[in-house]
């Protein structure tokens, strides 16, 4: 059984079947290089999910502000998947800045739900601050952040670390998530990663995107997880 049910529309996945779920999750990355990998802590009893990808910032006033105040810029953002060699960052302009973003997912034995930590950095080590995570979040995703199911943004200490980390509350996982466990059982014959739907949902809201193809991971490919167990009616 992947997840335990609490009442007809509560699921909560168990730690076992979270770990399975990242195996078949990570193989999925190999195989198309997106960089996905299992860290473990230094005891090797514990482990998560990491990911590191570097966005260029680009920074460009508008014209027609620009004769107004010039301190009015517009900020944007271009994410780039893969890792930056060092040619490519000096060959960035002077309106560009690189930020490096860390994702971990963990497994949360409170809430039995994943949880997405992250932090991000310019190349000369400076954190972004919160102020600075959220003007980078996209408005149509800030007004989600505001309203739920993500809650808020807070920053809390990593569990594992102990360093400083950037969260998506999972107080409200299990709500968002049922429902999207439920429309996606309602499609005969399609594969059901739990790690893969909650991910591609709450991913672009900090900048994190799936590639398309974890969508289409035919049941073939599934060695190591069954499929979900449906919520008795």
């Amino acid at each position: 059984m992947s997840c335990s049910t609490a009442g007809e529309e509560d699921f909560f996945l168990e730690e076992k079947r979270f770990k399975q779920y990242c195996e078949e999750f990570i193989n999925h990355s190999q195989q198309i290089g997106d960089g996905w990998e299992w860290r473990t802590s230094k005891d090797l009893a514990d482990g998560y999910l990491g990911k590191t990808h570097f966005q260029v910032r680009n920074r460009n006033i508008l014209p027609d502000l620009k004769d107004k105040n010039d301190n009015i810029e517009q900020t944007l953002f271009t994410h780039v998947e893969e890792s930056l060699d060092d040619s490519q960052v000096a060959g960035a302009c002077a309106t560009e800045e690189v930020i490096r973003y860390e994702y971990h997912v963990l497994y949360s034995s409170s809430y039995q739900v994943p949880v997405l930590y992250f932090r991000a950095c310019f190349l000369d080590g400076r954190p972004l601050t919160l102020d600075e995570i959220w003007k980078s979040v996209h408005a149509c995703y800030q007004a989600r952040l505001l309203e739920g199911p993500w809650d808020t943004i807070t920053q809390q200490e990593h569990p594992l670390l102990g360093q400083p980390f950037f969260v998506l509350h999972p107080c409200r996982t299990n709500e968002f998530m049922s429902s999207i466990l439920t429309s996606s059982w309602k499609q005969q014959n399609r594969h059901t990663n739990y790690i893969i739907l909650w991910l591609s949902t709450v991913g672009p809201v900090v900048g994190l995107n799936l590639p398309l193809s974890y969508a289409k991971l035919p049941p073939e490919q599934n060695t190591n997880a069954d499929s979900i167990e449906r919520p008795l009616s």
